[in-house]
């Protein structure tokens, strides 16, 4: 080996020396005070850049995203994002590495999450390279790690070809990525909001309407889904619930060219117009505050089965908010049949689902109801149960629910 290879040897070995000692750096933590508590799910969102040459630094491209992370997420009613001044009294202005954050399991990344009193960590990381057609290549990774049990999520998504000016196609990647995460994590997402429920401070049950106590209920703390009684006055008739009496519509599938709106997120996918087809309102689920984040979480879900489904233009549910606020209204659960009805003819809907969560014990019931805007008939009921620890069986059986809730055959 001559002197020179013996000195490009010796420079290398020093890099590869100081690259390990900054990747085994201890991450300096400074605990901070437990929060209020909440039932939301707590998260502590960390951006990363990877590599390539990127125009915006990192220390903006960290402010920019976490501020988008945090009103994405905290308008979906799921989640509770660590606040920039927590993370600063923690971390201090160290720059994390994400070498750093998954050694062990990630278990840096989990102790960071425990000192800020999170129930999740996110880790964002964009990485740029070369393409082999010229451009960039964008990737953006995204991963959930659950600070408890040390659960681990990763989306990946790549577009080939990046350049500059594409900034829609970045926007969509991430919209993409988001969504990813959500489905490979909700069953964890869910099994924690349930837990955290549990814990939390029992909530008095509202009462049910006069016109649901004149009536026998069952011998359950579950709220049952019924047909709207008939305003005719008079001695109430018995008659059959309105869904017996209903036949299954045949629902008559989009054209291909048609492009209803993506599931998931619902809050940051562009509006996509497709006068075609039925345009459908899927509410929030009536439950309980102490497991009002379980319902969202199995209330998102069902949107996604639904939009699998291609029956329906699923309405964005950054529209459904807008309108809500409109009208003076909150998706808060206390949103009647009849509010419910008025909100979906305000956002040209043909028909709307409503649903409630209850519980008894450890058991829960999942009950939806797929209405006709117009004639306020009932077109279709589904129901679920499941106890707690079952949450992965729950959200397995959504599929059927959904087809069963829209009429289509099992």
């Amino acid at each position: 080996m001559n002197r020179y290879s013996r000195k490009s040897v010796e420079y290398i070995l020093i890099y590869l020396f100081i690259g390990t000692l900054a990747a085994c750096a201890t991450i300096q933590v400074n605990p901070i005070p437990a929060p209020p508590p909440t039932a939301k799910l707590r998260v502590y969102v960390q951006p990363l850049t990877g590599e390539g040459k990127w125009g915006t630094s990192h220390e903006v491209y960290v402010q920019n995203q976490i501020r988008r992370v945090e009103r994405f997420l905290e308008k979906t009613g799921i989640y509770d994002v660590v606040g920039e001044q927590d993370v600063r009294t923690v971390l201090g202005g160290q720059r994390i590495e994400r070498s750093q954050l998954e050694q062990n399991g990630w278990a840096p990344a989990r102790r960071i999450g425990e000192a800020l009193h999170a129930d999740y960590v996110m880790v964002m990381e964009r990485v740029m390279q070369r393409g082999a057609v010229g451009g960039k290549d964008f990737l953006f990774v995204n991963v959930m790690i659950n600070v408890g049990t040390g659960k681990v999520f990763e989306s990946r998504t790549q577009i080939v070809g990046m350049t500059r000016g594409d900034r829609e196609e970045q926007r969509e990647l991430m919209r993409m990525t988001y969504r990813d995460i959500f489905q490979s994590c909700k069953q964890d997402m869910l099994s924690t909001a349930i837990r955290k429920g549990r814990s939390s401070p029992s909530a008095p049950v509202k009462p049910e309407p006069a016109e649901s106590r004149e009536e026998t209920p069952p011998p359950s703390a579950v709220k049952q889904l019924t047909p709207p009684p008939t305003p005719t006055p008079g001695p109430k008739k018995e008659t059959p619930p309105v869904v017996a009496k209903v036949s299954p519509e045949p629902v008559a599938a989009p054209e291909p060219a048609a492009a209803p709106n993506l599931a998931g997120s619902g809050l940051i996918e562009a509006s996509r117009k497709d006068t075609g087809a039925k345009k459908l309102v899927v509410y929030d689920f009536d439950v309980n505050d102490q497991y009002r984040v379980a319902a969202l979480i199995l209330a998102e879900a069902l949107r996604e089965e639904l939009f699998k489904l291609k029956q329906f233009v699923l309405v964005n549910r950054e529209d459904l908010q807008k309108v809500l606020e409109e009208m003076a209204l909150q998706q808060t659960g206390l949103i009647d049949e009849k509010e419910a009805v008025r909100t979906g003819k305000g956002l040209a809907a043909s028909q709307v689902v409503t649903g409630r969560l209850g519980q008894l014990g450890k058991t829960f019931v999942m009950q939806a109801k797929r209405v006709d805007v117009e004639t306020f008939g009932t077109l279709g009921l589904a129901s679920i149960k499941f106890t707690e620890g079952q949450e992965e069986e729950a959200l397995n059986r959504l599929p059927d629910f959904a087809r069963s809730l829209v009429g289509l055959q099992q």
